[in-house]
């Protein structure tokens, strides 16, 4: 693998829109940052470190699907608990802080539940599951959505103040973070419908995906996920929504490179190099 680009070449494509966000003023940022502000900053870092030593070195990988060994937890359960547990904190977070109701409040609140609503209904109506779920993967897997979830909400509804309530006269900037928001889910909801139609029935046996934009990239349920959760944050204008974006690029991107590996070392007729990981044409 040759052609092989670093995990930094796909965060910094991820991290592109970041800085044109910021220069289109669609990223709000506090001018006299409290020790809140940067103690959001630092977990951030921590994790999106702790996911290139985990997910990219292999250090301690968090394990599910192909990479895991057959766990204790049916995997509709299991699978279920990760993306419900996430919408319920933000949920609650947001309910803590008083129910806070203008339309800025209740669209972001409502986007980040949809993104996790999304999530369950495939969990029960589109994946189909190979193997069942190691019951610590669920509690790791859980406990990380979760954490995004806290801050997100945190951020979105205390830590811009009054500003937040003339977050949405920008009707540019919302309409493109929600048609981006939009664009994400429909490839990853696609990406994941045809994850699940590859085998045949009774099947368990793995194959090499085909169809839509796997031609381009590995993950493109990854991609789709990454652009959603960038229209998130564009439409919240938050900088906690991003900051919970940038940890997802190290993350994803970590996962879809040993995804590629794996089919690499499985499948003899695998392109490898000619089909990239996350981003088409760049990594």
């Amino acid at each position: 693998m040759a052609d092989e680009r670093p995990l930094t070449a796909g965060f910094i494509v991820g991290l592109v829109p970041v800085v044109l966000a910021n220069a289109l003023g669609w990223l709000w940022f506090p001018e006299n940052p409290s020790w809140q502000d940067f103690a959001l900053l630092s977990i951030c870092m921590v994790v999106c470190f702790s996911n290139y030593l985990n997910e990219y070195l292999q250090f301690y990988p968090l394990q599910y699907s192909k990479f895991a060994p057959e766990g204790g937890v049916p995997a509709r359960l299991g699978w279920f608990l990760i993306y419900f547990t996430p919408a319920v904190v933000y949920a609650g977070v947001w309910y803590k802080l008083g129910a806070p109701n203008s339309s800025y409040d209740l669209l972001v609140l409502g986007l980040y539940v949809a993104h996790f609503s999304k999530r369950c209904f495939e969990t029960i109506f589109v994946h189909k599951y190979s193997k069942d779920c190691l019951l610590v993967s669920v509690i790791e897997i859980a406990l990380f959505y979760s954490l995004g979830a806290t801050v997100t909400a945190y951020n979105c509804h205390v830590m811009t103040g009054d500003g937040r309530f003339n977050f949405l006269d920008d009707t540019i900037r919302v309409k493109v973070g929600i048609a981006i928001y939009c664009v994400g889910q429909l490839t990853n909801l696609y990406h994941h419908y045809i994850l699940a139609n590859l085998r045949t029935p009774g099947s368990f046996r793995y194959v090499v995906p085909t169809g839509g934009l796997f031609g381009l990239v590995v993950c493109p349920q990854y991609l789709g996920e990454l652009i959603s959760w960038l229209g998130f944050a564009i439409t919240s204008c938050a900088y906690g929504a991003y900051l919970c974006y940038v940890p997802m690029i190290v993350y994803l991107c970590a996962r879809a490179h040993h995804t590629h590996r794996w089919y690499s070392t499985k499948f003899d007729n695998y392109p490898g190099t000619e089909t990239r990981k996350v981003w088409p044409y760049l990594y």
